[in-house]
């Protein structure tokens, strides 16, 4: 985030916190504009987030490439110039930094395993799942969380329990998106809402819509999550949505073969795969 804003310092903002994590780390963000010091009410805001899940680099690798590419091409690429020009993109590429800090300590070449946050429940038993912990249909009345603290997907004892989230709800409360994307892998799918429940979004056929178009080039199966992968509660696409009327999409960046963290030498080819999706949804 400094080289981007040491870069592209017309475009880029220097980083700023939207909040603290469990730990005290700052969760970083920047934006991407004509005027990125400051917010413009007048575009429409974009919104690009990643690592919920600790141990999805690739999800936040992609963010910041993007960023670069849109700014690296804007003087050749009318596309480019188009959303930069006409846009407010917000990047927040790591939610959760103490799990991806956890991931560090343990495996600082990569490979570590550690998912949720740091929450400590007692015992010995920690972490909560950040993309279980939004309050729109949060909890043990839906399906796709966990009550146990020793869940993968430990749903925490509120919506809004943990700070992670609670810094990505005032931030998006500040600044409501249009769109909205929160990025993951893997599986090579285009996720969008409802997570919570096997039933249909009002905007079921414009979300549709647009999730063919973001396909098209890479074809990823697309559909709501309970469609093409599971019923899931309490996650961040269904929370855009449901309280700020955004379009929400998550993609699973990469196949079977990369897992969640790929080789180095698969970054180029993964970036590649999810990029048209990220020009389609700024461009809408």
């Amino acid at each position: 985030m400094n080289r981007l804003a040491a870069a592209f310092p017309q475009r880029i903002s220097q980083k700023f916190s939207i909040g603290q994590s469990l730990q005290w780390r700052d969760i970083w963000a920047f934006r991407l504009s004509t005027t990125p010091q400051v917010h413009n009410p007048a575009k429409p805001t974009i919104w690009y987030d990643a690592l919920h899940h600790a141990r999805e680099p690739m999800s936040a690798e992609s963010l910041v490439q993007f960023a670069n590419l849109l700014c690296a091409t804007e003087t050749i690429d009318a596309d480019a110039s188009r959303i930069i020009q006409t846009r407010n993109l917000i990047f927040i590429p790591c939610v959760n930094p103490d799990g991806y800090e956890i991931n560090r300590q343990s495996n600082p070449n990569g490979g570590g395993m550690w998912r949720k946050n740091a929450r400590s429940s007692g015992g010995g038993i920690h972490g909560v799942d950040l993309n279980r912990n939004y309050d729109y249909a949060w909890g043990p009345g839906y399906g796709g969380s966990s009550s146990n603290p020793s869940s993968e997907t430990y749903h925490g004892t509120a919506g809004f329990s943990e700070p992670e989230t609670a810094a990505i709800r005032d931030c998006m409360g500040q600044f409501p998106p249009s769109m909205a994307i929160s990025s993951h892998t893997y599986s090579n799918l285009w996720l969008f809402p409802w997570g919570y429940d096997t039933i249909y979004a009002p905007d079921d056929e414009i979300l549709r819509h647009y999730a063919q178009m973001a396909c098209e080039e890479n074809g990823w199966q697309y559909g709501t999550g309970w469609e093409v992968l599971y019923v899931a509660n309490g996650v961040a696409f269904d929370y855009s949505y449901g309280v700020h009327g955004a379009l929400s999409y998550t993609p699973e960046i990469g196949g079977e073969q990369d897992g969640f963290w790929p080789n180095p030498n698969r970054i180029p080819a993964l970036f590649d795969a999810v990029v048209p999706g990220y020009f389609q949804t700024a461009s809408f």
